[in-house]
């Protein structure tokens, strides 16, 4: 009997945020038969230094970019709700986009950034990735499970409210106590954050400080390099 294709909804507010944040765990779920999509909330319009950069053009390279990063990891479907970048409000809009998305994609797995404002001692979170991910987790208990909200998702577009999600895992900069091993992965998140030349194609160093970074993460656990994350069981 064939396994059911499982699927996972990994979730961020501009191109580049899933590709620090999961990329490695991403490309190993894919290796391992997992069917994984990206929604990314804005097309990273103002991550540019240039005041007189067209945002508009900035956001048509970055979506390139965050096309190549997904395909690097073995993602092909990436969708963009066109939020503006550091412009993104907690609120209907957001709420019943993200809606529509969670019951298209039916996952059975949801990724989404941290959502609080001091996720570290050392961190201020992007106010982006708060209003997104609170947005996206808000969507898990009210318009992505629940038909009388946002009634015109099923009735018009015939997009009913989806309760197979089981669990939620939270990426970010604190990380959290489910280790992922991606020693055989790094080569795939390294090479899907280069794809976003825009972000980091200044940073000579970027290697070395990344493969250390993820190698003191997996060294506390007996690995070469890992993610973590905080999970979130449903089941």
């Amino acid at each position: 009997m064939t396994t059911p294709t499982r699927r996972a909804l990994v979730v961020g507010a501009h191109p580049d945020d899933i590709e620090f944040g999961a990329a490695g765990t991403v490309a190993r779920w894919v290796d391992e038969g997992w069917d994984v999509r990206y929604v990314i909330a804005t097309r990273g319009q103002r991550g540019v230094s240039h005041v007189d950069r067209d945002p508009e053009e900035v956001g048509a390279v970055r979506d390139a970019e965050a096309r190549q990063a997904a395909a690097i990891c073995g993602v092909t479907d990436v969708t963009f709700l066109d939020h503006f970048d550091s412009e993104v409000v907690y609120g209907r809009d957001l709420l019943r986009d993200l809606a529509r998305e969670f019951r298209r994609h039916r996952p059975h797995r949801l990724v989404v950034a941290d959502p609080q404002l001091l996720p570290t001692d050392r961190f201020v979170n992007h106010p982006d990735h708060r209003a997104v991910a609170t947005a996206m987790l808000d969507v898990v208990v009210t318009g992505g499970t629940t038909a009388a909200i946002f009634p015109e998702l099923a009735r018009d577009e015939g997009l009913q409210p989806w309760r197979g999600l089981e669990d939620i895992w939270v990426m970010g900069p604190a990380g959290g106590d489910r280790v992922v091993d991606i020693t055989a992965t790094v080569d795939r998140k390294i090479a899907a954050i280069k794809a976003h030349a825009t972000q980091v194609g200044g940073w000579q160093t970027l290697d070395d400080d990344l493969r250390a970074r993820l190698a003191e993460r997996g060294r506390r656990h007996g690995l070469d390099y890992a993610e973590s994350f905080r999970v979130i069981d449903r089941g």
